[in-house]
């Protein structure tokens, strides 16, 4: 197994920093899309899993860790634009692909769009999609939560808004046995620009779309991955996006917050691997000819513990 880094160009004066972790010749690939204030290096435990028989592809959104920092606000709407960019520097100089998607959090809506666009340029590149406490569209207490923390940024800096943050942001059990770390994450807070920081916030607190009719054009199986202790991103948002979805299912991790890859990843890791082994299953039974009336009708959503 290796790994690659290197900065891809997504957009005229914008490179992303970009990782690859290579599994066994011929692996799947994974890509895995940020969260709001996230570098790659908070993966780091769902890699080590997955690139066992994984490649994994992790990257800095624009304005986060090593990448480009254009004006902002950085939108949604433009991370999932610079996706599909990245996607096609993968499949066009690196062979990388087809790809499973994973999104975090407000990765989550910018893996859609993506998809979506990606799908229709070349369908069958996306192979899934995972909303992991994500969401399609901010309803009004995910908007309110968001401003809070804008407002927490603008009046005291970045250790405020951390302060502020954190409550909504991991479970019980992380918050309770990772006070070290949290410590840690709250003193490098402290060192970020500022204005790097406010232009990612400001980007997703700008969010009004729905990415619901994106969702409903792909044809691919979606998971709606949710921690059980997430007060951001609650399991109803998951069973929001589902309904959007041809083929979906929703997962719960126990004793995770809204970040249950970076709390829970061995837990996280065992639920997509069973989404991709069945996903691939449903792929090939989808060539069957099916039943008088099922073709389009949505399945409703299983709902798993994991």
């Amino acid at each position: 197994m290796s790994a690659w880094e290197d900065r891809v160009p997504v957009a005229p004066g914008v490179s992303l920093r970009a990782r690859v972790d290579d599994g066994p010749a011929g692996a799947p690939t994974v890509v895995l899309v940020n969260g709001l204030m996230m570098a790659i290096e908070a993966w780091q435990g769902l890699v080590d899993d997955l690139s066992a028989d994984h490649r994994v592809v992790r990257y800095d959104q624009r304005g986060q860790g090593g990448s480009d920092d254009p004006d902002g606000p950085h939108r949604i709407e433009t991370h999932a634009d610079d996706l599909v960019a990245l996607v096609e520097h993968l499949t066009n100089h690196r062979g990388l692909g087809p790809f499973h998607l994973v999104g975090l959090s407000s990765g989550a809506p910018a893996a859609v769009l993506a998809a979506a666009a990606i799908e229709a340029a070349a369908p069958g590149r996306v192979l899934s999609l995972t909303s992991c406490d994500g969401f399609v569209a901010a309803d009004a207490h995910l908007r309110l939560v968001v401003r809070a923390w804008l407002a927490a940024h603008e009046v005291g800096g970045a250790t405020h808004r951390f302060d502020v943050a954190t409550p909504w942001v991991w479970g019980q059990a992380f918050l309770r046995d990772q006070e070290e770390a949290l410590a840690g994450w709250r003193a490098a807070a402290a060192t970020t620009d500022p204005r790097r920081a406010h232009a990612l916030i400001a980007g997703m607190a700008a969010f009004e779309a729905d990415a619901g009719p994106a969702l409903a054009t792909l044809r691919c199986p979606v998971l709606a991955l949710h921690g059980e202790d997430d007060v951001m991103t609650p399991a109803r948002h998951g069973r929001a996006l589902l309904r959007h979805a041809a083929d979906g299912r929703l997962a719960i991790v126990p004793e995770a917050g809204h970040a249950a890859p970076i709390e829970r990843p061995t837990a996280v890791a065992a639920a997509l691997r069973a989404f991709w082994a069945e996903a691939g299953g449903r792929s090939a039974d989808a060539a069957a000819p099916q039943p008088s009336g099922a073709a389009g009708v949505p399945p409703a959503p299983r709902e798993e513990t994991r």
